[in-house]
């Protein structure tokens, strides 16, 4: 039987939402706005040009959203230069289970492409990797199902042989919307998050062991 598993990345792959936050709390300090904890929570999961378009709608930005999002993605990569960002804690364990297992994976973030091979390729992970696939390539951000069902119709299997592992509440939403199950992943850095709607939770990549991994397409 075939087996299918979607990362999402940041959050989950690699533990980068402390940094997202500062790139957009340095962002919103240049325009003179306050970003609240509660508020950069509601923004997590969702597209940059998603992001933007609220922030202009929420703040009463002059600015177009694509130079908006321009300032962003320069802003990011500049930060980004000599920044290390961690993996979850068992992370790297479970990508190795993961090689040796007959389990497909692919890749769906609401991140750009280039962020999203800037992080692969730091991590190595290309060759585990069938599909990588971008939000900013789509018209709908998560919580909307799109991104995960480009990747169904990617492989052409239908979604409800795939797992999505997944740390914000957008991306639950999405995913359970795909048609797909779906592990919420409990990250204390992602704030807070409500992944209700996901069929698993789990507070650390550990759980996810040989015996756990094979009976989740039983």
């Amino acid at each position: 039987m075939n087996k299918f598993l979607i990362f999402d990345m940041d959050g989950v792959l690699v533990n980068s939402e402390p940094f997202h936050k500062e790139v957009l709390l340095d962002v919103f300090k240049r325009r003179s706005l306050v970003m609240s904890d509660a508020y950069y929570s509601s923004l997590v999961g969702m597209a940059n040009r998603a992001i933007w378009e609220k922030a202009k709608t929420d703040f009463d930005l002059e600015e177009p959203v694509p130079d908006l999002m321009h300032t962003h993605m320069e802003r990011l990569f500049d930060m980004l230069e000599d920044r290390d960002i961690p993996q979850p804690e068992g992370m790297p364990e479970l990508l190795q289970r993961l090689r040796q297992s007959d389990i497909r994976c692919s890749l769906a973030s609401s991140s750009p492409m280039r962020l999203i091979n800037a992080f692969t390729d730091r991590l190595g992970i290309d060759d585990l990797l069938d599909h990588k696939v971008s939000g900013e390539d789509l018209e709908r951000s998560k919580p909307f199902p799109d991104i995960f069902l480009r990747v169904s119709a990617l492989y052409g299997v239908a979604p409800e042989h795939f797992w999505v592992i997944e740390d914000s509440g957008h991306g639950v939403r999405a995913a359970v919307a795909a048609g797909m199950k779906c592990i919420g992943y409990i990250n204390p850095d992602s704030g807070a998050q409500d992944l209700g709607p996901a069929h698993m939770k789990i507070d650390h990549f550990d759980t996810l062991n040989d015996t756990v991994l094979n009976t989740l397409w039983s």
